[in-house]
């Protein structure tokens, strides 16, 4: 049988045909096509290589046109050996050019069918459903690429789904480098300038916590990461990680979490916030517990809130802090005068070491004191100062001295501080009447008032 072009072969029902290309000796552009009845066991052990027309759009072409049966099968029986079922190599650097192409036709194809589909039966690691591979040490094709070109959003390049139910952490799609050398399990990559979305994980609703996309590492060095983000951009609201909750109180749209002595969220900056927070209508931070600042405070104002002891239930209760230009600290007491209407107050023996400058303040209490005055007979020295007065009343004292400790020598306070032509805008420009605009920082979520 020759063939110029193509041959078809029909395969009625699900019967099979071994078939068998061969050199035609009369064309040089043709071909044999011997067929042989698998039922009668005839076999053919030789390499047959064709030469096709060069015209040609398909080589082969075999049909199966009833319900369940089988266009063309290959099949390795051989337990040893690299064996294939199907082997299809192109040799082309055209575009498009491909060594094996399925093409689903259907609109509206049924459950689990495909255009190309692997299944393997292995039980351990190996021999998996489909297997790609890139031989090149400089190419960079992937070894399996996925595409779509379809405007919906549920569609993928490439999507993985797990129905292990009852075995924990069976992935939907699993990306691994076992390089030694900083290369990715997974890469997404998106050149769309309008959004796209490089990687995306979801999970369904469930009672249970599910995670649309989890890191891990397994490494113990410096600056390894379960999750790294990475961004060059300034503009407002860019983000190496971004994290978003719709729902209400109180869900988190970023948290972070440790179960030992760590840190459950850190954020560093050489030079901008190394951690900001903006709440038009809330807390912009709110901490359940200690603060520790290690270095300078500044505010716009400050107070202690806590449950009114009157009525604790329904009330707080809030005083302001007191304010100062000086790094002031404040000690105060009682004392009595003796027989001789002199009392000593004993300070903390690290006073002299930590104040200077210091200010006082005596009032005499009681009716006992009527018409007498107190002195401070002599200042402090030794950790100490003398009230003098008359025999056996009661003095209140207040001392305030100036902090001379190293930390408050090298970050003393300015009191005025210029803000300079560049930044000679408010903290609060509503309060002045000018626009947001006119604010030193404008944070990202600032914008949207």
């Amino acid at each position: 049988m020759k063939t110029t072009g193509f041959a078809r072969v029909a395969l009625a029902g699900a019967a099979l045909a071994a078939l068998v290309m061969v050199p035609n000796a009369g064309s040089s552009n043709g071909s044999s096509l011997i067929i042989g009845n698998a039922g009668t066991g005839q076999t053919n052990s030789a390499t047959a290589k064709t030469t096709l027309d060069t015209t040609a759009v398909v080589g082969l072409d075999v049909e199966a046109s009833s319900a369940n049966a089988t266009a063309l099968k290959g099949s390795a029986t051989a337990t040893t050996g690299a064996t294939g079922g199907v082997l299809g190599t192109t040799d082309s650097s055209g575009n498009f050019s491909t060594g094996m192409l399925g093409i689903l036709n259907s609109s509206s194809p049924g459950a689990s069918s495909a255009a190309v589909k692997g299944i393997t039966s292995s039980q351990n690691s190996n021999g998996p459903g489909i297997y790609g591979l890139q031989l090149s040490a400089g190419g960079s094709a992937p070894a399996v690429l996925g595409e779509t070109h379809s405007g919906s959003p549920v569609t993928a390049g490439v999507r993985g789904i797990t129905t292990a139910n009852a075995v924990c952490c069976v992935p939907g799609v699993w990306g691994s480098n076992t390089s030694s050398g900083p290369g990715w399990g997974v890469l997404g990559d998106t050149g769309s300038q309008g959004g796209g979305i490089g990687v995306f994980g979801r999970t369904s609703a469930g009672p249970s916590a599910s995670y649309g996309v989890w890191g891990e590492s397994g490494s113990t060095a410096a600056n390894a990461a379960g999750v790294l983000g990475r961004i060059s951009s300034a503009a407002a609201n860019a983000a190496g990680v971004r994290g978003e909750n719709s729902g209400n109180c109180c869900g988190m749209g970023v948290a972070g979490f440790h179960t030992g002595s760590g840190i459950g969220v850190y954020g560093e900056a050489l030079n901008g916030f190394a951690v900001s927070g903006f709440s038009p209508n809330n807390w912009s931070g709110y901490f359940h517990g200690s603060v520790n600042v290690v270095g300078a405070l500044f505010k716009s104002s400050g107070a202690f809130r806590i449950d009114n002891p009157l009525d604790p239930a329904h009330e707080y209760l809030q005083h302001s802090f007191v304010e100062s230009p000086d790094m002031k600290d404040v000690y105060d007491g009682v004392v009595s005068t003796n027989g001789k209407g002199f009392a000593t107050v004993k300070l903390p023996n690290w006073f002299q070491a930590l104040n200077r400058d210091f200010r006082y303040q005596l009032t005499l209490l009681g009716k006992d004191a009527w018409g007498a005055q107190a002195v401070v007979w002599e200042k402090i020295h030794g950790n100490r100062f003398v009230i003098r007065s008359k025999p056996h009343v009661e003095v209140s004292w207040q001392v305030t001295g100036i902090r001379q400790d190293a930390w408050a020598n090298a970050h003393r306070i300015q009191t005025v501080v210029p803000k300079g032509a560049a930044d000679n805008k408010y903290l609060h420009p509503e309060l002045y009447g000018k626009p947001l605009s006119k604010s030193v920082v404008v944070l990202p979520g600032m914008k949207r008032r």
